[in-house]
């Protein structure tokens, strides 16, 4: 692959943002977030950039898994039926927060393995 640019010289790497061929000599810029050719592809990657409260998913994740097995509990415990209304939104309430924490699960064992 030869550079975007400068068609006489290698590759060395591809912009993070566009994909485009980026040579070692000038195109080639490393602003933390992966090599970008410009200053709108470096606006761009920093766009992307994951935001600091990722964890506030995991901490609803985790209350709905709590909630949903407090109505199950409280659900087969004190209600006449075996499916009432607490049974149901409990075992709402569990799978979906099961759900989420197996989907940040993924994406976290699978998100290095996208740098390299």
């Amino acid at each position: 692959m030869k550079c975007h640019r400068h068609r006489e010289h290698d590759a060395v790497g591809v912009c993070a943002a566009c994909g485009k061929g980026l040579c070692a000599e000038t195109c080639a810029h490393d602003g933390g977030l992966g090599l970008h050719c410009d200053t709108l592809c470096e606006q761009r990657l920093r766009q992307r950039e994951p935001r600091g409260d990722a964890s506030v998913g995991a901490v609803w994740s985790v209350l709905l898994v709590v909630l949903g097995g407090a109505l199950l509990y409280y659900g087969y415990r004190y209600s006449e039926w075996s499916m009432s209304v607490p049974n149901l939104l409990g075992m709402l309430f569990l799978w979906y927060g099961v759900v989420l924490l197996l989907q940040r699960a993924a994406a976290r064992a699978s998100g290095p393995a996208q740098n390299n």
